[in-house]
């Protein structure tokens, strides 16, 4: 029987808690605005190389996303339970990405202190790429996890960079990215896949032990 980890919904709901206190205080506050816009400036600033490379980046996301989603359709026909592995990809990625589309679109950025500036809370490309990133993660065997998870960081952090120094999104969209996508992770995650019952009930029919002679 699958159990339920209460911790990873608790963590999930910390999480959502955070992205709600950030927005409220990165975009609802005069001082919030100020620092996370200046934030953005002095990071486009920071380096003319990582300027480079951000642009670069940037242009390499949609064969990214292609690629990655040929591998989670390539991972989920190679595992067990492949129906309920692919609802699990299912709420990781479309999750997440509808609920930023969302809230870009219905939040407000109120003007403060002459910032006027359009919502772009949380950024959308990094949803995107995260969640893409969580979902291969969580179809990938256990014993190349590890790998994926690091690799897959490094992908996330480096449009996360990116999109900040590009001045697509300030640090706050970052944030609040992260933390919508980890949300909808964590949440999926407490449910995990009872992938050992079927093949415990296989072994234990007597038809297969007869078939395989013992």
């Amino acid at each position: 029987m699958t159990r339920i980890k209460p911790a990873r919904l608790v963590v999930a709901l910390a999480l959502l808690i955070l992205g709600i206190i950030g927005f409220e205080l990165a975009v609802n506050t005069a001082g919030g605005q100020i620092v996370d816009q200046q934030l953005m400036v002095d990071a486009a600033a920071f380096s003319e190389d990582l300027g480079v490379f951000s642009a670069e980046f940037v242009g390499l996301v949609t064969p990214i996303l292609i690629v990655g989603g040929v591998l989670v359709v390539l991972m989920i026909t190679l595992r067990n339970n492949p129906i309920a592995l692919t609802l699990r990809v299912v709420v990781v990625t479309l999750g997440p990405i509808t609920t930023a589309w969302v809230l870009k679109q219905s939040l407000d950025r109120p003007d403060l202190n002459g910032l006027v500036m359009h919502n772009s809370f949380p950024s959308g490309t990094l949803t995107a790429i995260t969640a893409l990133v969580c979902a291969i993660v969580l179809v990938t065997p256990t014993r190349w996890r590890a790998v994926v998870a690091i690799n897959g960081a490094l992908l996330t952090i480096s449009t996360a960079i990116s999109v900040v120094v590009r001045q697509w999104h300030r640090p706050s969209d970052v944030i609040g990215a992260l933390l919508l996508v980890g949300c909808y992770t964590l949440a999926v995650a407490a449910f995990p896949l009872n992938t050992t019952a079927a093949r415990h009930s296989i072994l234990a029919d007597p038809s297969n032990e007869r078939l395989s002679g013992v």
